[in-house]
């Protein structure tokens, strides 16, 4: 009986939530699939079966961790040591921001790197008197060719990885992609200075 009063408790709050809007509605879907697994009616297995993989939860909290760096201030602060590039020339610059662009996307979501990185580079461009497409290709480049460093860090390595433990082979160890990463960050970094500009 107990568990009947909590199961409709929760339908009528997610009810009044969503009716009335205060929140959005993936919030409250996410809060009802929290109530319904803290409060023993399914298990924690069963809560995140709707999601189809376990490697979707992995890119959500990997959303989470990226929103997390960006509001605390962490992400502004990783992008201030470029500025003492600013007044150098254009390809140690270009190779600085490609760096760290590539570094960051190995540990963050790409396009949050790109979201971190796009207003200091817009600065740099501006200090340094550059176009700011000079250093916007290069820094979404980066981001771009450094996202695939580790088997966390993009969503279709986590996807690739489940996909090989779900067919009963070896899935990829976290480093594996990182060598062949390196090369093509290497590579991209080196073409872009060269000929790419």
């Amino acid at each position: 009986m107990l568990t009947l009063i909590f199961l409709l408790a929760i339908v009528l709050t997610a009810l009044v939530l969503f009716v009335s809007g205060w929140l959005p509605v993936d919030v409250v879907g996410l809060l009802v699939l929290a109530a319904l697994a803290l409060g023993g009616l399914v298990t924690p297995e069963e809560a995140v079966a709707g999601f189809s993989s376990p490697a979707v939860i992995t890119v959500w909290a990997m959303f989470i961790l990226s929103a997390g760096l960006t509001r605390t201030g962490v992400a502004y602060r990783i992008g201030q040591p470029l500025q003492h590039f600013a007044r150098g020339s254009e390809a140690v610059l270009v190779i600085a921001l490609m760096a760290a662009a590539s570094i960051l996307s190995a540990l963050i979501n790409t396009t949050t790197v790109a979201a971190i990185l796009m207003p200091a580079t817009m600065d740099l461009a501006r200090r340094s008197g550059r176009p700011p497409a000079r250093l916007l290709l290069p820094m979404a480049l980066g981001c771009l060719l450094g996202g695939p460093f580790t088997g966390i860090s993009t969503p279709p390595n986590i996807l690739a990885t489940d996909a090989l433990r779900a067919a009963g082979h070896e899935p990829f160890a976290l480093f594996d992609f990182t060598p062949i990463t390196g090369a093509l960050v290497l590579a991209g970094i080196a073409f872009t200075v060269v000929a790419g500009r």
